[in-house]
């Protein structure tokens, strides 16, 4: 990630407003003095504006792009496209050891994610999900069974996307799709409540998922694995009323425990003590005598 060294650049503050506003002639006038992570700084805040024929400009001025330059990119299509028309791989890895294509998963960008995966973008490339010993943010890198996309798309994404990632090559034995669908967990809360994931329940377990499965993924280190439980544990856990009632009525069993003896019923009971008995959750835990001992 760029770090500016000289805080007391005079023209600082002129260049970051120019690339802010779009100001291409100020900002392409004042380019060639800066220092180059001011550069890079500048671009990003071009971005962000998606001010995209300046950032181009800035490119060729000698700006380089870093982790959050593709983040700022990743959050629209032609953000997506003028990264990958300005050059760059699609599968670079960037802080963390994530990639692009999990950032657009994550925005359930139907147009970019298909795109990306004609690029060559790919589905298992990311980064490992609790790692034993991750180290600094900075030296992490992208595994080839990762398990973030195809999870991140059942909490946000169509059916219909799912299942193109799973034509492109998407392991889903890295994953535990069914449980981020029951929990509609997503890493960047960057979109309006999240709606139903029963269409994606409905789909996963048409794919022969167990609707009782613990989150075992191959990926989550041996002592982690099953921490927290069935989707049904998930679904309660975060408080998803509707995933819930579907898991109840297709199957779940709320008594079957975690490798660390937690199961659905004790997740609800937990959850009850203190919540108004009017809460949407209260009222599903006494319809289904999940209360009861």
């Amino acid at each position: 990630m760029a770090i500016i060294q000289n805080n007391s650049d005079p023209l600082l503050s002129d260049f970051l407003k120019a690339c802010t506003n779009n100001d291409a002639a100020l900002a392409l006038q004042l380019a060639p003095e800066r220092e180059p992570a001011l550069l890079t700084f500048g671009l990003n805040d071009a971005l962000r504006g998606r001010h995209f024929d300046l950032a181009t400009q800035l490119v060729k001025a000698g700006a380089r792009w870093d982790t959050f330059t593709v983040q700022s990119a990743s959050r629209s299509p032609d953000g997506v496209r003028w990264l990958v028309e300005s050059g760059y791989d699609v599968n670079t890895s960037l802080v963390g050891g994530t990639v692009l294509l999990p950032m657009v998963v994550t925005y359930n960008d139907e147009v970019s994610i298909p795109y990306l995966l004609e690029q060559g973008a790919n589905p298992n490339l990311g980064p490992l999900m609790n790692p034993r010993d991750p180290g600094p943010m900075m030296n992490r890198r992208p595994v080839p069974n990762s398990c973030v996309v195809l999870n991140q798309a059942a909490s946000t994404c169509t059916p219909e996307i799912f299942a193109l990632l799973l034509a492109h090559g998407a392991n889903i034995a890295n994953a535990t799709p069914l449980h981020n669908a029951a929990a509609a967990f997503t890493q960047l809360r960057v979109h309006s409540p999240i709606c139903s994931r029963v269409l994606m329940l409905e789909y996963l377990v048409g794919l022969g998922l167990d609707v009782n499965a613990l989150d075992d993924a191959r990926t989550i280190p041996e002592d982690a694995r099953g921490r927290t439980g069935t989707p049904l544990t998930y679904a309660i856990q975060w408080s998803r009323v509707e995933e819930a009632r579907w898991l109840l009525e297709h199957g779940a069993d709320p008594d079957k425990k975690s490798t660390f003896g937690w199961s659905a019923r004790d997740q609800a009971k937990s959850m009850a003590r203190g919540m108004p008995p009017d809460h949407e959750m209260a009222v599903l835990f006494r319809r289904f005598k999940l209360l009861e001992a």
